[in-house]
């Protein structure tokens, strides 16, 4: 079974720094038959989307350029509980200084836009059959509004209980760039658009 790594890369902060992290943990799996689909094209969501469609393997997994993966056999793990839909991990956390702090297994409880019980995009991995997209209208609650989708088109998610990756934390994220204005904003936008679903 194939898998692709659809990493949208953008300008930030250390970027290059973060690139060759994330490629360094590629390079020592040792799950080997992936690869790497590496994109730059516009905002999170439309550059996530774009990586996305690129894909060719049967398995896509979501890995953000500040993120990497937590140890060698990561995407061994992921393959072997893959079931189909969708797949999340678990995670820790890096502020920078390889210091790994915080561990956060996933757990389903409806995808509440108050509490991301799943984490970032880069714990997910996806079935690579018409694969959903990324809301492009949205940069800070992208990750809430599409495993609401993801659990409308194949249920609740395999919840892989392993801290299979790791999650660059700092000034860089979009949580931390976004004003409150724009969060509230999307917000807004994401209560709207589900409330009104047919």
């Amino acid at each position: 079974m194939k898998l692709s790594c659809a990493i949208p890369i953008h300008n930030m902060k250390n970027a290059d720094f973060f690139l060759v992290r994330l490629i360094k943990s590629l390079q020592k799996q040792t799950f080997r038959d992936f690869e790497i689909v590496i994109t730059k094209e516009g905002r999170m969501a439309e550059n996530t989307n774009a990586a996305i469609k690129k894909c060719k393997g049967e398995i896509i997994k979501i890995l953000y350029m500040d993120d990497y993966l937590a140890h060698h056999d990561s995407l061994k793990m992921i393959v072997d509980n893959f079931q189909g839909g969708w797949l999340a991990t678990g995670c820790m956390h890096d502020n920078g200084d390889g210091n790994l702090f915080n561990p956060h297994l996933p757990n389903y409880n409806g995808i509440s836009d108050n509490a991301n019980t799943i984490g970032s995009p880069s714990v997910v991995a996806i079935e690579n059959t018409n694969p959903l997209l990324f809301d492009e209208n949205m940069s800070w609650l992208l990750d809430i509004e599409y495993y609401k989708r993801l659990h409308e088109k194949y249920g609740e998610p395999t919840l892989l209980k392993d801290l299979n990756v790791i999650i660059g934390t700092g000034s860089h994220q979009m949580t931390n760039i976004l004003t409150n204005e724009e969060k509230m904003s999307e917000h807004n936008y994401l209560n709207y658009k589900h409330a009104n679903r047919t």
